[in-house]
């Protein structure tokens, strides 16, 4: 008889169906929980912060929005630099707050389960699984794809063994987790959250054989690669993993369901693309920005330029008159001395020789005008 095989879960989102970022509180257990939340006195939940280096904090009870909020700090310098290019270009409607900038690009939050309700999931499974697949996630990516909060939860129906809104028991007690993360690109004035740079700086495309699309582009290629790893921790625990896509069908979701489904990842992955493209316009605006500054700085030099330049040349043809004028005024002066030279007193010695032994600015003056005429 064949094994039978789980099916694992990996999925990524930022925003409910209402636009609305994922909160962080349902996983920290900050907000209050929902009814479909029991006790589980057998294994409590497991909460990790990490710091911007990756460094894993493991809590009792934590805050994860209070986590999150200090650690978007390290966007604040890119913000701020950005916040004063609009304020010089009189753009004040875009200036954003760190907390209005988070919500603009929200962290991607990643559910990762093994198997369902009625599938029975030793709980170290994904505890294993999730620990490796952090480990290897920060080791391979973690330059640009930075984890900030990680919450196992086993204190829900569905993989905690309790009772389900059916009735009936959960087999699975695996317990399943959300991992919360940031794609963070490093531009001109720091870091900046964005995944499409943050990919492309990983190195990360599509495949150039077929057309770039919502199916075929650097994220799709990320989240691939990130199944497939789940996968393969969770099979290295002798756990058989089912990775034929389910179809539509009585024992999986219906057509309704299914196009629901459909719809609504379409829906995740179109508003990835336009977030993607925002921040694409926006590094043009800025380059642009930067641009036009860049030009009015020149045009402020090259005017401090033509100033500088226009004073050298008066200055310089004041100096050549005060050259022509002085070689005027010494003219006479070399033709007394040459007469002076021409008259002899004495053998080697004449009437000049006479006056510069007797005169020392004389000779001095001389000693000048000879240095002009090698000039």
């Amino acid at each position: 008889m064949p094994e039978k095989k789980v099916r694992t879960v990996v999925h990524n989102g930022r925003r409910r169906s209402t636009g609305e970022a994922y909160s962080p509180k349902h996983n920290s257990r900050s907000g209050g929980i929902g009814d479909h939340v029991l006790a589980n006195p057998e294994r409590k939940n497991i909460y990790i912060t990490l710091d911007f280096d990756g460094n894993p904090t493991m809590h009792e009870q934590v805050d994860f929005e209070k986590h999150e909020r200090e650690f978007y700090e390290v966007f604040r310098p890119s913000l701020e630099a950005q916040n004063e290019r609009y304020r010089k270009k009189g753009n004040k409607d875009r200036i954003l707050t760190m907390d209005e900038y988070r919500e603009a690009r929200p962290p991607v939050e990643t559910i990762l389960q093994v198997g369902n309700k009625d599938m029975e999931v030793p709980p170290e499974v994904t505890r294993i699984a999730v620990a490796k697949w952090i480990d290897q996630m920060r080791s391979k990516y973690g330059s640009r794809y930075k984890i900030i909060d990680v919450a196992i939860h086993y204190d829900e129906p569905g993989t905690g063994g309790g009772i389900c809104a059916d009735g009936s028991r959960s087999k699975n007690t695996a317990g399943h987790a959300h991992i919360r993360s940031v794609f963070c690109a490093e531009g001109k004035d720091g870091w900046v959250v964005s995944e499409s740079k943050a990919l492309a700086q990983l190195g990360i495309t599509y495949d150039d054989s077929r057309a770039r699309s919502r199916y075929n582009n650097p994220q799709i290629t990320f989240t691939q690669e990130a199944r497939e790893l789940f996968n393969q921790l969770v099979e290295e625990q002798n756990v058989a993993v089912e990775t034929v896509p389910a179809r539509p069908g009585k024992r999986t979701m219906t057509k309704e369901e299914y196009i629901t489904e459909q719809l609504r990842e379409h829906q995740e992955q179109l508003r990835t693309e336009v977030e993607n493209l925002s921040d694409e316009c926006l590094e043009i605006q800025t380059e642009a920005a930067l641009e036009a500054q860049r030009r009015d700085e020149l045009a402020v030099e090259v005017v401090e330029l033509t100033k500088k330049k226009t004073i050298l040349e008066s200055a310089l043809r004041g100096l050549e008159k005060a050259v022509e004028r002085l070689k005027k005024t010494i003219g006479p002066i070399q033709k007394f001395f040459e007469k002076l030279s021409n008259i002899r007193l004495w053998k080697g010695h004449s009437a000049l020789d006479e006056f510069l032994d007797n005169d020392a600015s004389a000779y001095n003056a001389l000693k000048e005008l000879e240095a002009m005429d090698e000039r």
